[in-house]
């Protein structure tokens, strides 16, 4: 795996994982978490997968 993909994919799994966390803990301590919330985070969360998934791969170069 090449540094430029790797820089992005670890920057793309910390910062999708960095603002799952912070919007929940703000819709947490507002008393807003729900559905809404979800939905919001459902991109966020399949990005950080996907991101992962990247990172994860074992690769037969």
């Amino acid at each position: 795996m090449s540094k430029t993909r790797f820089f992005l994919l670890i920057t793309l799994v910390i910062a999708s994982a960095g603002l799952t966390v912070w919007i929940g803990s703000m819709a947490a301590m507002s008393g807003k978490l729900d559905g809404q919330v979800a939905l919001v985070l459902t991109p966020l969360l399949l990005l950080a997968a996907i991101a992962w998934r990247g990172l994860s791969e074992r690769n037969k170069d």
